[in-house]
């Protein structure tokens, strides 16, 4: 409770009021002479299972596209004005991305977050240039508003971002956005790695990618075309079939 009055600067009477009215509910239990997080969010949390099962539903692709290209391979989606890491796949080499999910990111300077900013529409995407601080978290990191646009209409015209060391130092990630309307979800599928290896396997990674979208919108999306326009359809300069290939081809072989 103290924390709780420090943190929220309410006295400690508010506080305590706020406490025994969530208690009430569920969503918090004392414990100990202390608080604690209550079932009731967990109840909640099970309410809205789509994120989990999607996360699930991904995994096996996201394993395919880190054992092909022997890189970290993550899928995430928007939460609030970040980017959440949902699931990974890691290559097993050493020296790779020490993420998490659960881990939450800036939009601006990953792959993932550009890809999703793609999907914004034009006076949101405004409003974020306008309203988010672009702090320089890499000596890479774009921080000017109409560079960052610039760089978002070019993940829209070819279908893909790149965070040229704009996180991490030393660090490139490819990534393509991934919608499943039938979940109501919009996410981003993303491969990471040391700059050497990443761009010396750029076409590779990209044509593993492409893969990695078409089959699971084909599987959990109901097919590309079925809601409309996609980013990588014809109309949009996007990929033909003889463009991507399956993980384990003979490409990596």
């Amino acid at each position: 409770m103290a924390r709780l009055s420090r943190e929220t600067g309410w006295d400690k009477a508010t506080a305590l009021r706020y406490l025994t009215a969530m208690e009430k509910r569920g969503v918090v239990e004392r414990r100990d002479g202390d608080w604690t997080l209550g079932l009731a969010l967990l109840e909640l949390a099970s309410r809205v299972p789509i994120t989990e099962n999607i996360a699930n539903r991904v995994k096996p692709v996201l394993n395919d596209l880190a054992k092909a290209t022997g890189e970290t391979a993550n899928l995430s989606a928007l939460t609030g004005s970040e980017l959440m890491y949902l699931a990974k796949a890691d290559g097993g080499r050493a020296l790779r991305l020490r993420s998490n999910p659960g881990d939450r990111m800036p939009l601006y300077c990953t792959a993932a977050g550009k890809c999703i900013l793609s999907r914004f529409s034009v006076p949101l995407r405004a409003q974020y240039l306008a309203e988010t601080h672009l702090s320089a978290i890499a000596p890479k990191t774009i921080v000017d508003p109409e560079k960052l646009a610039e760089d978002i209409e070019r993940t829209i015209r070819r279908g893909w971002a790149i965070d040229d060391e704009e996180l991490e130092s030393g660090l490139i990630c490819y990534a393509m956005p991934l919608d499943l309307p039938r979940y109501g979800f919009s996410g981003a599928i993303s491969i990471s790695g040391p700059s050497g290896r990443m761009l010396q396997a750029q076409e590779e990674i990209l044509s593993s990618l492409r893969w990695a979208v078409m089959t699971l919108q084909e599987d959990l999306g109901g097919g590309i075309g079925d809601e409309g326009p996609q980013l990588f359809s014809p109309a949009r300069g996007g990929f033909k079939s003889t463009d991507w290939h399956r993980p384990g081809s003979e490409t990596y072989e």
